[in-house]
């Protein structure tokens, strides 16, 4: 089999795999809504985390780095 030809397989195999799992993944939201809504929020609240964090960590930065110009 040519390189082409097993990249075409590969991709093809790829997105049968994407379509089956996206029906598979809707049908468990429809199954276990309750799970699905807190698993979704749970999501949202640690992107936020995350984004709060790196936000004080850029504050703190730079604070230090204006301390450190300050005693210069």
């Amino acid at each position: 089999m040519q390189s082409w030809d097993r990249n075409l397989l590969l991709n093809t195999s790829t997105c049968n795999f994407c379509f089956y799992l996206e029906i598979v993944w809707k049908e468990l939201e429809k199954e276990n809504k309750e799970f699905f809504e807190a698993y979704t929020k749970r999501r949202a609240e640690k992107a936020s985390e995350a984004e709060t964090s790196q936000k004080i960590h850029e504050i703190l930065l730079d604070s230090s780095k204006k301390d450190t110009n300050d005693d210069a």
